[in-house]
């Protein structure tokens, strides 16, 4: 039997979650997500149509009994493999990175970038390590390319959470850490171009003053 999407891991909600619960969260996630906000942005426009399918399932109480049904015969299948193969996260994980070079930089909605690749991994991350050790590799440099358009706290996020993986794939921390560094770098130039920006039109000012008065 094929594993069956999580929607309350998409909705992150609990599995006994109420009906208001899952209204509130999907109300909540849906003005974050939601197209009209992030126009040409491909990501977030699948990330709202997964919440939309999710939500369109647990606010239906027969649909949502049925699907907790066909959870439950999922289950031993869903807890003893990593979910998918990792050549299916593979192709996932490219495709991503395929819709963040289609989409305008600055219209890229980076908690939706940061959802769909931690929608990627196993609730329990150790799992992958039954994968292919190579094939891993690659889905992780994959992950890593991604991680390039993440601010520098959300690259801590996949730092701590990527954390079991470091004892086969020691590479991976230590690139982490190099591209959490040049993102904490690049936000404090942003943060300080500003203030030198107006300090030098201050100068600049001063100075076109005392050369009118001369």
């Amino acid at each position: 039997m094929a594993v069956i999407k999580d929607y309350y891991k998409i909705l992150d909600v609990k599995s006994s979650a109420s009906a208001d619960e899952i209204k509130n969260a999907y109300r909540v996630l849906a003005m974050k997500y939601h197209p009209d906000r992030n126009p040409d942005d491909a990501i977030a426009a699948a990330v709202f149509s997964e919440m939309a399918e999710a939500y369109k399932v647990l606010s239906n109480t027969e649909a949502r009994r049925q699907y907790n049904y066909d959870r439950h015969l999922t289950a031993a299948e869903e807890y003893q493999k990593p979910i998918e193969t990792i050549e299916s996260l593979i192709l996932r994980i490219n495709k991503i990175n395929k819709q963040i070079k289609a989409t305008d930089p600055f219209r890229l909605n980076k908690d939706a970038l940061l959802y769909t690749v931690m929608q990627l991994l196993p609730g329990d991350i150790s799992l992958l390590l039954r994968t292919n050790n190579d094939m891993l590799k690659q889905f992780l440099e994959m992950i890593v390319e991604a991680a390039n358009c993440l601010s520098s706290n959300q690259t801590k996020q996949l730092l701590l959470l990527l954390q079991p993986l470091y004892i086969k794939q020691e590479w991976l921390q230590q690139k982490l850490n190099v591209l959490l560094q040049q993102q904490q770098k690049n936000e404090r130039w942003e943060k300080y171009k500003v203030f030198l920006a107006i300090i030098l039109t201050v100068i600049l000012c001063v100075i076109i003053f005392f050369a009118a008065g001369k």
